[in-house]
């Protein structure tokens, strides 16, 4: 037969389950959020851009661009 002692201790064990998934879901999803050892954790910086005058192509403000004149 069904007791009371018997159903507290088969929810408890379905909710300590049921905690235990989610706190190792979580842990694992911020552990892959964290940057690589080596990735670099600085934000990329974005430059201005320039038409060249000739050929029409936009490159980064300052940096030699080459092409046929």
């Amino acid at each position: 037969m069904l007791s009371l002692s018997k159903i507290l201790f088969t929810a408890a064990i379905i909710a300590i389950v049921w905690y235990g998934f989610k706190f190792f879901a979580n842990k694992a999803a911020s552990r892959a959020a964290q940057p690589k050892a080596g990735q670099d954790k600085r934000a990329p910086i974005a430059h201005d851009m320039e038409k060249c005058r000739y050929c029409g192509v936009y490159h980064a403000d300052g940096d030699a661009h080459l092409c046929e004149k």
